[in-house]
């Protein structure tokens, strides 16, 4: 039977060892490990209290880091504490600061809200004031009104009565003349039969001759000279003139043309042609009719010679001036509200005897072309077309153009830009303008290199129809019937149409003289102006003028 093997912590060390030895072997081995198992179990022992040990002494260490850590821990916890107490204490300290400056500014506005209600009763006493006072204004503006009115009835009553003196004194001064001529008839009949026939033989009564003086037609006496209206001096030798013209003109298609809202003519536009001036308008379209009429006016102020120095730009603001001068007050309330483009071409003698100084003023959409032509190789050459000038943009997005008006401000805000609005030009005698208005070149062509193109194209069949003697009426016929034949079909745009074509000569003698033509005389023919291509607009005015005129 085998020894009794004593079993320990060590029990599978042995055993393992015993399986891996032989029989024999295995129990000498289990033998001599008998006595060996009681150290091997204390140096176990001894292993694990040294272990315990080192795990007592590192959880001795841990639990004083633990310490360590836990009063830093509290120290943080504490200043943490602290400095939120601090944090506490100043926003406390703000927040009074703040309700101190509150209840200030509430103090402050409460002061103010005071002023407020002071200044409120001060301007409702004011506005009473003025109130009072207007009202006073308006009971002196009623009688002055009132007294004006009586005024003009005065003046017209004395106005009736004056010229009904004048009328009562005429047939008498007609009166005393006939009985003055029949006295003299009389003496003159009488005298040959007192030396031959005594009265006291003739044994007849005047009344009962046959011979008696018959009354003869009063002749009006010869006008006195210092009276006789002074005739125009012709240009003198050298000077430069406009010699011959070409003049077109068509309403806008629809346009309202009752002559007693257009004034003179059912157009917006309006133009002159006097010797070395040509001056063109055109009323801007939201004026209305207010702004032909201004154009009219204009135009005849422009065109009347005014004994001045300076440029056209000053003859511009000089001529509105005058239009601003006393006036009946349905004059301004016409014209306040009206504006005009404008194109003025004035000539002058350039620096030799054919050359000609074009001075031209350019304000809006209205423009003007300098043609030359070579008749001999049939070329013509656009040398100069003005820019249409317009506003920046409106909030809208329209652009208004340059224009001229009865308000001041109108001309003020063009006297930085005179260099823009003033143009020199040179040509030569013999050369041609076209002038026209914005409904003209926008029916010609849709921007500046298009229209230059056109009448270039255009002048050079014209020299080839026609040559250069009439070229003024060919070409004047040929951009008529393109812009209007447009705008009809409405291609372009619709708007009034004055055209115009003009030779340039430099004047050789006195008794030369330039076109003279203005927008109401057209059909008096009394000009060297092409009359067969006025429009029927035209002629309608004339015929209305004609019966309102027979009417009155």
């Amino acid at each position: 039977m085998p020894p009794h093997r004593k079993r320990s912590r060590t029990g599978s060390h042995q055993d393992s060892l015993a399986g891996a030895l032989p029989g024999d072997q295995a129990s000498d081995a289990i033998i001599i490990s008998d006595g060996e198992d009681e150290e091997l179990g204390k140096e176990e022992l001894k292993l694990e209290i040294l272990q315990l040990e080192q795990r007592l002494e590192d959880q001795t260490k841990r639990t004083k880091q633990y310490e360590i850590e836990a009063v830093r821990y509290q120290e943080l916890l504490l200043k943490c504490r602290r400095s939120a107490q601090s944090a506490r204490d100043k926003q406390a300290a703000k927040s009074q600061q703040q309700a101190r400056a509150l209840h200030d500014g509430l103090e402050e506005v409460q002061d103010m809200a005071g002023a407020i209600e002071t200044t409120q009763s001060k301007a409702k006493e004011q506005i009473d004031e003025l109130r009072k006072s207007l009202e006073a204004e308006r009971q002196a503006h009623a009688a002055a009104q009132h007294a004006r009115k009586q005024a003009i009835d005065t003046i017209k009553d004395l106005e009736a009565s004056i010229q009904k003196l004048q009328t009562e004194l005429s047939s008498e001064r007609e009166t005393r003349m006939k009985l003055e001529s029949l006295q003299a008839s009389l003496a003159r009949e009488q005298a040959p039969q007192t030396s031959a026939v005594p009265p006291a033989q003739s044994g007849a009564s005047p009344s009962s001759r046959a011979d008696l003086p018959v009354a003869r037609p009063y002749t009006r006496p010869a006008r006195d000279p210092r009276l006789a209206k002074r005739q125009a001096p012709g240009p003198e030798p050298g000077s430069c003139i406009f010699s011959e013209a070409y003049v077109s003109l068509k309403g806008m298609p629809g346009k309202h043309m009752d002559p007693r809202y257009h004034g003179w003519l059912p157009y917006d536009d309006a133009f002159e042609i006097k010797d070395s001036l040509t001056v063109l308008c055109d009323g801007v379209g939201e004026g209305g009719y207010r702004s032909g009429i201004f154009a009219r006016k204009l135009v005849e102020s422009m065109a009347r010679p005014v004994d001045m120095l300076g440029d056209l730009f000053e003859k511009l603001e000089y001529c509105i001036q005058r239009m601003r001068m006393p006036q009946p007050s349905s004059y301004h309330d016409i014209l306040e509200l009206a504006s005009s483009t404008v194109v003025a071409l004035q000539l002058k003698p350039g620096r030799d005897s054919d050359e000609i100084m074009i001075d031209a003023l350019e304000l809006g959409d209205s423009q003007w072309a300098l043609l030359t032509l070579d008749a001999s190789r049939r070329r013509a050459r656009c040398e100069y077309l003005s820019p249409p000038r317009f506003h920046s943009p409106h909030d809208n997005g329209k652009r208004p153009p340059y224009q001229a008006g009865m308000d001041q401000g109108h001309m003020r805000q063009y006297r930085d830009r005179k260099n823009e609005i003033l143009q020199r030009m040179y040509a030569r005698s013999g050369d041609i303008i076209v002038a026209g208005s914005d409904g003209f070149w926008e029916n010609l062509g849709s921007d500046d290199h298009a229209r230059r193109s056109a009448l270039e194209t255009m002048s050079e069949e014209v020299l080839g129809d026609f040559g250069h003697g009439g070229f003024v009426e060919g070409l004047g016929g040929r951009l008529r019937e393109r812009t209007e034949n447009r705008m009809d079909r409405s291609m372009g745009k619709k708007d009034d149409l004055t055209l115009i074509v003009s030779r340039m000569t430099v004047s050789r003698g006195q008794q030369q003289r330039g076109v003279e033509v203005r927008m109401e005389s057209l059909s008096e023919g009394d000009c060297d102006i092409n009359l067969d291509e006025v429009t029927r607009g035209i002629a309608k005015y004339c015929s209305v003028r004609q019966r309102v005129h027979d009417r009155d």
